[in-house]
């Protein structure tokens, strides 16, 4: 029940009050103070939900009063009890004394005085029950914030990690190329070392940081490879009419990484088509590879380079899939890439 302090210090007053408030027995606990020290120190140690108060009293006012409930219960809500005298007194005090309620002397009426407080105790709960909740959404910001911070600091720790790995093999990967790239010049190895350290980062980050399915993997590729404007075209379908479980969707995805990036890297215009079937064994990636080597056709101009190049996707084309069926003629590349459904089949 909540409880709402009166504080008057003429006695008849007081008296008329506790006589208009004792049917409200049930509904709130009202206690009397012809004091305002009394009342400021009743209040200190018990919570309050409304506070009414003549203002022209001795030793502390009605004013002093409420300044110092609004410093130590800024939450009570205060009805001011007055006889108007001076007009701009009075103004004064509602305006900046943070009054919600405003009872003139002398009333007779048991409302004028039981409507003004009930209003004031809905106008308490309805501020506890904000006040419940502003609580409780800081708490959940504060745990969401919280937890944000640690999955900052694990991507942190897992961007680092994935840095550094790439950094690390990409030089290991130059390093190896050394030997049959030896003939080459700097500007050749610079390619094909850009070239491998590409494979790699794609590689780690479908196989070790994603598990998405086929409609991300799309947008992706096609980001990268598909530029009409520039006579890059770049398709791929999936025409199995299911969806392609995870385990083998990042295989797939990455075999046709590699066709776009290795077109991408050799040719400044090309049509490639891929399409993924199923049959009731295998996944297979379809693709249909169309380019021209007339007159500007290749971005890298060194012959023995593009051989290195396809030369390494054919590699990571056979380690990430069960089979691979290649055919070239002329400026069209077909291949089949086949993926076993089931893991045992391999």
């Amino acid at each position: 029940m909540n409880t709402v302090v009166m504080v008057d210090n003429d006695g008849k007053w007081l008296a008329n009050y506790k006589r208009m408030l004792a049917p409200l027995g049930e509904e709130m606990n009202c206690m009397y103070f012809n004091h305002s020290e009394e009342a400021m120190e009743y209040m200190t140690a018990n919570p309050t939900a409304v506070l009414v108060s003549e203002m022209d009293m001795p030793v502390m006012s009605g004013r002093e009063l409420f300044e110092m409930v609004d410093m130590l219960s800024p939450e009570t809500v205060k009805i001011a009890v007055t006889q108007v005298r001076d007009v701009a007194e009075t103004l004064d005090i509602i305006n900046h004394g943070k009054i919600y309620r405003l009872i003139l002397k002398p009333f007779f009426l048991v409302e004028d005085l039981t409507v003004p407080i009930q209003a004031g105790l809905k106008h308490y709960e309805i501020q506890k029950r904000e006040k419940e909740f502003h609580q409780k959404i800081t708490r959940k910001l504060q745990k969401l914030d919280g937890e944000a911070e640690v999955l900052f600091q694990k991507m942190e720790e897992k961007k680092r990690g994935y840095d550094i790995i790439c950094q690390a093999a990409a030089n290991i990967m130059k390093e190896n190329l050394r030997v049959p790239v030896s003939e080459f010049s700097s500007e050749e190895g610079q390619i094909v070392g850009d070239f491998c350290k590409r494979l790699l980062e794609v590689y780690i980050q479908y196989h070790m940081y994603e598990k998405r399915n086929f409609i991300f993997y799309v947008n992706d590729l096609k980001n990268q490879f598909h530029h009409p404007g520039k006579a890059r075209i770049f398709q791929i379908y999936n025409q199995t009419g299911e969806e392609i479980p995870m385990v083998i969707m990042n295989r797939i995805a990455y075999g046709a990484f590699l066709i776009g990036h290795l077109c991408q890297q050799c040719l400044q215009s090309y049509h490639v088509e891929i399409a993924v079937e199923a049959t009731e064994d295998n996944y297979i990636l379809k693709s249909l590879c169309q380019y021209s080597e007339h007159g500007p056709g290749y971005k890298v101009s060194h012959s023995r380079v593009r051989k290195l190049l396809k030369d390494i996707v054919k590699e990571l084309e056979y380690s990430i899939s069960d089979r691979v069926v290649r055919d070239v003629k002329g400026q069209r590349m077909a291949e089949k890439l086949y993926f076993f459904r089931e893991e045992g089949q391999r």
